[in-house]
């Protein structure tokens, strides 16, 4: 998923489940973050303050094969079930690794950082669980079983939906996954993210008013989905349509149902540099030079361990470390070896 579910359509759900629009914001901005979280940085290299962080996204997918599990497992194809009729295929062919919508393991996961009550580890969860539906059928690692038929795609690593570009993660796009049978290759986009929208609905209003009585945890999910479904318009196979989208969102989230409120664009510097400061003020655009992740100071000494950028890091170690553990026993200890486990969960992702 994009930027328009993982962060506006995100904020609406959490607020409408319940959420201070404060916490809302968090819980949307976190979503959003774990895909531009894609740099370990050094912050006050060599002082006592020293901090670095752990990444949640990278593009680099020839990392070697434990660091592209501990990024892709765990944050955006989560495996699910293998038997889920969604993933029926021409071919047969099954795979542990799969990623199916709203797994046990993608919603135990979510539980794990409701139960946890630290909004940014929510926000992380939102958007692991979320991808379970746009990521469906796709698995975290070089397989063929991630493999489109076509010239074109052949000469494209197998690895998550690379084969199909970034058409999963549209939100009002509709296409064919041909290695589907034919009840499952004709996709819609817009049913798959509303799915997600009402399945995350359910986790977050429980998490915010856990007495909630169903008919009315059902009563609003209902509305929320007419609203978004209102607010994603047409189908836009060429995502031209998505500011106008996002454009109803925002203005959505200004009426009495969603906070009244209105939500500020996303910038996805902003949690980093509120938190830190460049020692050289160009050095923010050298992303890929050395020179940058230990470039930077905390702004505030005394308390930078109260800043957004600082708790969402910390989510991210937390929500790594569960969900390894818990991937560990279901998953993982069918595939690897217990030293080889040891070593990815002792692996520090930078």
């Amino acid at each position: 998923m994009d930027t328009e579910f993982h962060y506006y359509m995100t904020y609406l759900i959490a607020v409408k489940a319940g959420f201070r629009p404060k916490d809302a914001r968090i819980i949307a901005y976190a979503s959003q973050y774990v895909d531009d979280n894609t740099i370990a940085y050094e912050v006050n290299r060599g002082e006592s303050e020293y901090y670095t962080n752990y990444i949640s996204q990278t593009a680099a997918i020839t990392k070697p094969r434990n660091e592209l599990l501990r990024v892709y497992l765990v944050f955006h194809f989560i495996p699910g079930d293998p038997m889920h009729p969604c993933a029926s295929r021409r071919d047969g062919k099954m795979h542990i690794l799969n990623t199916t919508p709203g797994s046990v393991n993608a919603a135990d996961i979510m539980d794990a950082a409701i139960r946890s009550e630290d909004v940014y580890r929510i926000g992380i969860a939102c958007h692991s669980y979320a991808d379970t539906w746009s990521h469906q059928n796709f698995t975290g690692f070089y397989d063929s079983f991630n493999a489109f038929k076509g010239l074109f795609e052949q000469a494209l690593p197998n690895i998550g939906h690379v084969d199909a570009q970034i058409v999963p993660d549209l939100p009002a796009c509709k296409w064919k996954d041909r290695r589907l049978t034919a009840e499952n290759c004709e996709v819609d986009n817009i049913s798959r993210f509303l799915d997600a929208a009402r399945c995350l609905f359910e986790k977050l209003r429980r998490a915010a008013d856990p007495s909630c009585p169903q008919q009315s945890v059902e009563r609003d999910s209902h509305a929320l989905i007419r609203d978004l479904r209102d607010d994603m318009g047409d189908d836009d196979p060429e995502n031209r349509a998505s500011q106008g989208r996002i454009d109803r969102y925002v203005s959505r989230s200004t009426s009495e149902d969603y906070g009244k409120e209105p939500l500020d664009e996303y910038n996805r510097e902003a949690w980093l540099t509120d938190a830190a400061q460049a020692a050289i003020p160009f050095v923010r655009y050298l992303t890929r030079w050395d020179i940058q992740k230990g470039a930077y100071h905390w702004r505030d000494i005394l308390h930078y361990k109260e800043s957004h950028w600082y708790r969402f890091q910390e989510a991210v170690k937390e929500h790594q470390s569960t969900a390894l553990d818990l991937l560990e026993e279901r998953v993982l200890s069918r595939m690897m070896s217990k030293e080889e486990i040891g070593d990815l969960k002792r692996m520090r992702i930078l």
